[in-house]
């Protein structure tokens, strides 16, 4: 037979059963110490969480109240047009009025001298004068008082003995 000489444990050493509840579980206050330790933990990483999504929020927060005070430096801006285009518009619309009258004025007035040119042009053909003989007419003594204008006197007489023939055939029709 062999018997075995076993030196006791040192101290500090367990027995590998140490710490260990029924059916080998972990005894309560390794359990307390192990769940303590898992919900520190975890609010440790939702607190870092928040904390990364906060400083995130403030610096959004941030970065859109400088955006709105630039929309509104902006939109004052853009007002500030606005206005300026108003006022040229109304400046546009009574100046446009003014022509729109102006406009009235003289299609009025030449409404009516057209009526009285109409009327004119049926009173010379009641009278029995020839248009186009009046004009031949006033034509050649034009050209001739223009040659007298100029120095041309022996010409512009001769044109006014010219344009006799038609002057004198207006007088045999009045």
């Amino acid at each position: 037979m062999t018997t075995a000489v076993t030196s006791p444990a040192g101290s500090g050493a367990r027995a590998p059963d140490a710490g260990r509840g029924l059916l080998g579980f972990p005894s309560r206050r390794r359990r307390l110490r192990l769940v303590t330790a898992v919900v520190g933990v975890v609010v440790l990483v939702t607190g870092c969480l928040l904390l990364v999504s906060d400083l995130r929020a403030r610096t959004e927060i941030g970065t859109a109240g400088v955006s709105l005070t630039s929309a509104g430096r902006q939109l004052a801006g853009l007002r500030t047009d606005l206005a300026r285009a108003e006022q040229r518009l109304a400046g546009a619309r009574a100046r446009r009025a003014v022509v729109t009258q102006s406009f009235d004025a003289a299609q009025s007035t030449l409404s009516a001298t057209q009526k009285s040119l109409a009327r004119d042009e049926a009173g010379i053909h009641t009278q029995g004068v020839d248009v186009g003989e009046l004009d031949s007419c006033l034509s050649a003594v034009e050209q001739a008082l223009n040659q007298i204008a100029v120095g041309q006197t022996a010409g512009g007489l001769a044109s006014l003995r010219a344009s006799s023939s038609s002057c004198s055939a207006l007088n045999e029709t009045a």
